[in-house]
């Protein structure tokens, strides 16, 4: 029997994760975020009790959050 290797699956999420967790402070911060795709900045398109999301205009990139 094999084994599998998740480890550069691993790495590729924890990477992503820490990425939008980086873009998400700078964009709360009031630092400007470019949007990889498109070069638009990155801005809190709307927020609710409960989840806020966001994003650039052309919703290249999207990050949707809950908030506890």
């Amino acid at each position: 029997m094999t084994k599998l290797d998740f480890s550069n699956i691993n790495k590729k999420s924890a990477d992503s994760f820490h990425q939008q967790r980086n873009q998400i402070k700078k964009v709360l911060r009031g630092d400007t975020v470019l949007c990889e795709q498109c070069n638009q900045p990155l801005a809190l398109i709307s927020s609710t009790k409960d989840q806020a999301l966001i994003g650039c205009q052309k919703s290249c990139t999207a990050i949707d959050m809950e908030i506890d």
